[in-house]
């Protein structure tokens, strides 16, 4: 979700950004696959694969937790840093969790277990994006609410806010509309626009508590049974 829909939704609504732009920013995430996911497999040899899930998540954890300093002027550049560790712990974490998963088929579990996986790869991707939306928009809600509290009529912080706001559109009028109506939505705009910037704060949050979740969750799974896929016991 960090990738797929936090980060391309905050360039795309606060920066403005197009879709071949936003492809430049998630390259990060994307080519250093090609160079963890090998590396993953080779220590999957020697590590059980439960480390490595682990390793993974916390990875994740730490890059969404990167996240959290966002403000309105972040761009490419700005998540490099934590681009490249959320890659190299989806590489980590997603490869040892797939190679977990398959250690533990048995030939008479192999049609329910794909079953399983196929469902929970499907209903899981549904239920996380749905809801991590649904996050992200009930707190743009939340914060324009208390953040245009602080901006009462009449006020004269706000009558000073909407006069500087009203004066560029005074000076070069931009068709028929008030200046003083254009500044009061160019003001709407601003509070928007951070109200925004904390609800992808508070998206980056959840994925980084979800993915902590994860890691104790960890703990409940079992060894799998001796296999081509698992390291050797004396190596555990």
């Amino acid at each position: 979700m960090t990738t797929a829909y936090v980060l391309p939704n905050y360039l795309t609504r606060v920066q403005g950004l197009r879709d071949l732009q936003i492809g430049d920013v998630l390259n990060w995430i994307a080519l250093p696959q090609f160079v963890f996911v090998p590396l993953a497999a080779v220590l999957l040899r020697r590590i059980d694969a439960r480390i490595l899930v682990a390793i993974g998540f916390a990875l994740i954890a730490y890059a969404s937790w990167l996240d959290t300093g966002l403000t309105h002027d972040w761009v490419g550049d700005d998540f490099l840093r934590s681009q490249i560790v959320g890659a190299v712990g989806l590489a980590f974490g997603i490869t040892a969790l797939i190679v977990f998963g398959v250690a533990n088929i048995t030939p008479g579990e192999a049609p329910t277990i794909a079953a399983v996986i196929q469902i929970g790869r499907l209903f899981g991707n549904e239920v996380g994006s749905a809801s991590v939306q649904t996050y992200v928009r009930v707190r743009e809600q939340v914060y324009s609410n208390l953040t245009g509290l602080h901006f009462i009529t009449g006020s004269s912080r706000a009558d000073s806010v909407v006069a500087a706001s009203s004066a560029p559109f005074a000076a070069r009028p931009t068709g028929a509309s008030d200046p003083t109506l254009q500044g009061l939505a160019s003001v709407g705009n601003l509070i928007r626009r951070e109200a925004y910037v904390l609800a992808y704060i508070d998206g980056f949050w959840i994925i980084a508590w979800v993915m902590a979740a994860g890691i104790v969750l960890l703990l409940l799974l079992r060894l799998p049974p001796p296999n081509p896929l698992t390291p050797p016991r004396s190596d555990l």
